[in-house]
């Protein structure tokens, strides 16, 4: 994920990703366009520039790019356009409100590979809560770990979503359809929020994986010794991307069945999970990234708890589709290294 569509308006929008300088910004037509976010003339970045009915224009010699990275006018030296002036550009797309970002070869992009958060609520709706931005100081992983990690709710979110049949509750784990799904049974609880606020009840918690690094909260309650149904009251969108290997971009925001005669309970639900993240969760993944100092998390030994297991699977499965990714990279130059001729 590259950003909110809310986040990309009328100006330039720049953001890091994966360690590269990122300029998007949005044509006339609605057309999206991302870009590296440096001329490759004297390396200025575009996004101090201007925007124009059919590009960017760079603010440090005037050199203009048309919405294909194609420098189409050059103001100074008679007009002349030098090899080597196409911008690196970068295939996106917006869909669910949100825009995302292929940052490899854009051949092969696969628009099927984005996750399917088709639950993400129109805009405007009782409970409208997308759109929300934390920079965290951290690795991703360790902020995959920490969502993926239903058992440290008691402890850190103690007073918001903490309750006492967390402790004893064990997490089940199933990977359906090249997922991770981790699902916390709590009975005899009394509902925080949502339809039985403050009702005895049975409730469950779950968290989905999607790859690389989007996960969807589901809140479900029932009355106490009711069978569980398939109709989460409230769902929770996190999404994470990597700024660098030490920061990390966390997008979040959550859904629910809401009427609009419902909007304080809709408006509780978010306040909570800005503060839980805000105030909970993010100090103490910097602490740990900090603690780390740039270690490699397996180098550390880490003890392994038995509620670890989502997590562990979500950070096997990454590890799996890097080195599969590399490979693929390796093969890539070979075949083109073999098809280049010797030299004498």
């Amino acid at each position: 994920m590259a950003a909110w569509s809310s986040e990309v308006g009328d100006g330039l929008f720049a953001r890091r990703l994966l360690g590269v300088p990122v300029l998007i910004y949005r044509l006339p037509d609605g057309e999206v366009v991302a870009c590296r976010d440096m001329c490759p003339h004297r390396f200025a970045p575009l996004s101090m520039g201007r925007k124009t009915e059919t590009g960017v224009q760079c603010p440090y010699h005037g050199l203009h790019f048309d919405r294909t990275g194609r420098c189409d006018h050059n103001p100074t030296g008679k007009g002349h356009i030098p090899a080597g002036t196409h911008l690196r550009m970068f295939r996106i797309v917006e869909r669910h409100r949100i825009l995302w970002i292929w940052m490899g070869d854009a051949g092969r992009a696969d628009e099927s590979l984005i996750p399917d958060l088709s639950l993400v609520p129109e805009e405007g709706g009782a409970h409208d809560n997308i759109g929300n931005y934390l920079h965290v100081k951290a690795n991703c992983l360790l902020e995959i770990d920490n969502l993926m990690d239903l058992s440290h709710v008691n402890f850190i979110h103690e007073g918001t979503l903490g309750n006492e049949s967390m402790r004893s509750a064990e997490v089940k784990v199933t990977e359906p359809d090249g997922k991770v799904r981790a699902e916390l049974w709590m009975p005899g609880t009394t509902g925080g929020f949502g339809p039985m606020t403050g009702q005895p009840c049975d409730q469950w918690m779950n968290m989905v994986w999607m790859a690389p690094g989007s996960m969807i909260l589901e809140f479900g309650a029932v009355p106490p010794g009711a069978e569980p149904v398939q109709d989460p009251y409230c769902y929770a969108f996190h999404i994470v991307t990597p700024e660098t290997d030490r920061t990390t971009h966390f997008f979040f925001g959550s859904s629910g069945t809401f009427d609009e005669t419902e909007a304080a309970k809709a408006q509780f639900i978010r306040e909570a999970q800005i503060r839980a993240f805000l105030t909970e969760d993010n100090p103490m993944i910097e602490a740990v990234d900090e603690r780390m100092d740039g270690a490699d998390f397996w180098s550390m030994r880490p003890a392994i708890l038995t509620n670890d297991k989502a997590a562990i699977r979500v950070r096997r499965k990454l590890e799996k589709m890097c080195r599969e990714e590399e490979a693929a990279r390796r093969a890539e130059a070979g075949r083109v290294s073999a098809s280049e001729p010797a030299t004498q």
